[in-house]
């Protein structure tokens, strides 16, 4: 299509394996390596949605959802920072504003499970 070159036949002695040599040194398997069991309850949607979580305090950081399931979501922030252990999140576009308990933390990213409002009530009195 984008070249000049006359079409011929393709050499299949060069697509088919040819015997291993053998050089004296047994071969050792390759180890495979397999994911260790994840500790979540619900299977994750992907998705990619701005949020705004917001502290007991006030304060307000923008972030976007990764991935949310039932019982929590995955979010990641533009700038280093921590969050406090609970949290609300707000994200207009699927319609979610609940409150979190925040799980796990990195750099950028945040692992957060959904709570019932009663609990959050309950804990502050």
């Amino acid at each position: 299509m984008f070249g000049s070159k006359s079409k011929s036949k393709i050499n299949l002695e060069r697509a088919v394996p040819r015997e291993p040599r053998h050089s004296g040194t047994p071969q050792s398997s390759i180890p495979v390596l397999r994911p260790r069991g994840e500790n979540r309850r619900g299977l994750r949607k992907d998705l990619w949605c701005v949020c705004s979580v917001e502290t007991k305090g006030g304060e307000k950081r923008e972030g976007v959802i990764i991935d949310i399931s039932k019982s929590g979501a995955r979010v990641r922030f533009r700038s280093r920072g921590t969050l406090p252990r609970v949290v609300r999140i707000n994200a207009s576009r699927i319609g979610l504003k609940r409150f979190a308990r925040v799980i796990w933390q990195s750099a950028f990213d945040a692992g957060l499970e959904f709570v019932p409002n009663a609990k959050i009530e309950n804990a502050s009195r």
